[in-house]
């Protein structure tokens, strides 16, 4: 069993770095660069051409600033982080799954696995990749709704620019309730997997991370967290685009709280938080707080600390109201 946990553990961790390090994301990355860069040339006439393309795909003036510093120490960071919050997740999809799979099994007398051939391998992959990304979405929903949570997840919404690293801009609570929501969310399908096919948990985790490279790749992941505002048009109703979720980081109000989901958007229209961006509008990245003015994100003591110091305060705040309306009541 602890075998077969610290497979998965290191499966599943794995997964989540390899996608900035993967070649075809960094090629992903300077093609949309290379493109819109010569489309700007066709207009304008330069001649240090290599120095406008390195310029257009890394601004130098943001990659310098301390917002993408910062990025850049939480992705170290939380490397060390994501093999603990993978054997959470691993551990919630282990135990819900064993026990569903027995109840099922003794309930329906089912003995016998079917055949798993190409077909199914991959219908399966997908179910467990939309599976995964509901999960995802949802803890992402939560984070923006319960006020002590969004302490820890604002950390994200901080960065003034978006860069890969930017994906990475997590407090290790956001990614423990990530982790927590994803596991939740697998228990069904992985337990479908386990009751019907002869498949193990190492095989169908792998399942799941192959879709979702895929899906990634598809969906240009790696230009959500980027300065490229790419549209997949009427697509974007099925996946997130880049410029979608460039508008979820946008400092104007009435765009927090939208396009929350990671790979598939029909769970912001189903949930009425999808928002395309009119066409033209320029977006401001940050939290466009006093935070910002007073630059308190800049310091990783900040985003380590300032979540759980404010989420003590709050709770202080609840407790002493509780405690004074309860004492009127009693005088």
């Amino acid at each position: 069993m602890l075998t077969m946990l610290g497979d998965t553990v290191h499966f599943m961790s794995s997964i989540n770095f390899y996608r900035l390090y993967n070649p075809f994301m960094i090629l992903a990355f300077v093609t949309v660069g290379l493109l819109t860069f010569l489309f700007e040339q066709s207009r304008l006439s330069h001649r240090k051409i290599v120095v406008n393309f390195i310029n257009h795909c890394f601004p130098w003036v943001h990659w310098k600033s301390a917002s993408t510093k910062i990025d850049i120490v939480l992705y170290l960071a939380g490397k060390l982080s994501q093999r603990w919050i993978a054997a959470v997740s691993a551990a919630i999809v282990i135990y819900g799954t064993t026990t569903g799979t027995r109840f099922l099994s003794e309930t329906l007398h089912i003995n016998h696995h079917l055949p798993s051939g190409t077909i199914t391998i991959v219908v399966l992959s997908t179910v467990l990749f939309i599976f995964s990304d509901f999960g995802e979405f949802f803890s992402h929903l939560v984070q923006h709704k319960i006020p002590a949570l969004w302490e820890f997840h604002k950390i994200h919404h901080s960065a003034q620019f978006l860069t890969p690293f930017t994906t990475y801009r997590f407090h290790p609570v956001g990614n423990l309730l990530d982790g927590i929501f994803m596991g939740l969310a697998l228990i069904i399908p992985v337990c479908f997997c386990k009751l019907f096919y002869d498949l193990s948990y190492v095989d169908i985790l792998a399942m799941s991370g192959a879709a979702r490279l895929f899906f990634n790749y598809c969906c240009l992941s790696v230009l959500q967290h980027s300065h490229f505002q790419i549209s997949f048009g009427i697509l974007d109703k099925i996946f997130i685009s880049p410029v979608m979720h460039q508008v979820h980081h946008s400092m104007k109000r009435e765009h927090w709280g939208k396009n929350l989901g990671s790979g598939l958007s029909i769970w912001d229209w189903w949930f009425g938080t999808a928002l395309k961006l009119p066409k033209g509008e320029v977006l401001k990245f940050g939290m466009g707080t006093i935070e910002d003015e007073r630059g308190d994100f800049a310091s990783i003591w900040h985003c380590y600390a300032s979540p759980i110091v404010n989420c003590y305060r709050m709770a202080h705040a609840a407790t002493r109201g509780w405690f004074q309306k309860k004492t009127q009541m009693i005088l």
